[in-house]
């Protein structure tokens, strides 16, 4: 299935769709990755939706003289059709994206950003109609605080310390609309696709079925067992 992005008429599943499919193949957590969420082109809103293969990147703070350095800067190396995942240290509250980022990214063919860390220069975003999600903002910039280390190596995702970290590879598919994030293990792509088909079908059953007077007690015993 083509990596997409749209503002207009959403490409695969919903992530809520795509949540209860990685619960019922029983992924630790449903891939869901909390408290992120989509700030542009507008905040929780619109049909905004992004569907493709993780391109990973680690921050670590500027002061970590261990961690190897890349030989390029990360948004250079954004690879077409890819959905760019960062992972900022918690206890930091600068941004490590920014207009200019996005601005680079789209002229490489990214499908949109998701970071679990703060972004910045909102309506540059915005005004490019950039996908970004995000938990939260700053204004501050990444130079004196954050750099990146190796690419494409596995990065978890934790926003939530109630819930369990997510581990995103290269190669994993994200799914992220305004209800969320989700990320779907490349070699799972293609169940979570069967049984949200699946799914999906038994919710259009019970959409019509509510629509036209049944209750809820009827409609799941009838459709969902």
């Amino acid at each position: 299935m083509a990596s997409t992005t749209s503002t207009e008429k959403p490409p695969f599943y919903a992530s809520s769709d795509v949540a209860d499919a990685l619960l019922t193949l029983k992924v630790p957590g449903a891939g869901y990755i909390p408290d992120i969420h989509l700030w542009s082109p507008q905040y929780k809103a619109g049909n905004t939706r992004i569907f493709g293969p993780a391109y990973t990147v680690q921050m670590v703070p500027a002061s970590d003289t261990e961690s190897p350095k890349s030989d390029q800067h990360f948004v250079d190396a954004i690879p077409e059709g890819s959905v760019v995942c960062i992972s900022q240290p918690s206890n930091l509250v600068n941004a490590v994206w920014g207009g200019l980022m996005t601005a680079r990214a789209q002229v490489k063919g990214a499908l949109g950003v998701v970071v679990d860390g703060r972004i910045r220069d909102l309506n540059e975003q915005r005004e490019a109609g950039f996908p970004v999600f995000a938990k939260a903002t700053s204004t501050m910039g990444a130079g004196p605080f954050t750099r990146a280390t190796t690419l494409n190596i596995p990065i978890t995702m934790q926003p939530n310390p109630n819930h369990p970290a997510v581990t995103i590879h290269a190669g994993d598919y994200i799914v992220a609309d305004a209800d969320g994030v989700v990320v779907i293990p490349k070699d799972l792509l293609a169940q979570v696709e069967a049984q949200c088909k699946k799914s999906t079908a038994v919710d259009d059953q019970c959409m019509a079925a509510l629509k036209s007077g049944e209750s809820i007690a009827v409609t799941f015993k009838k459709y969902r067992g």
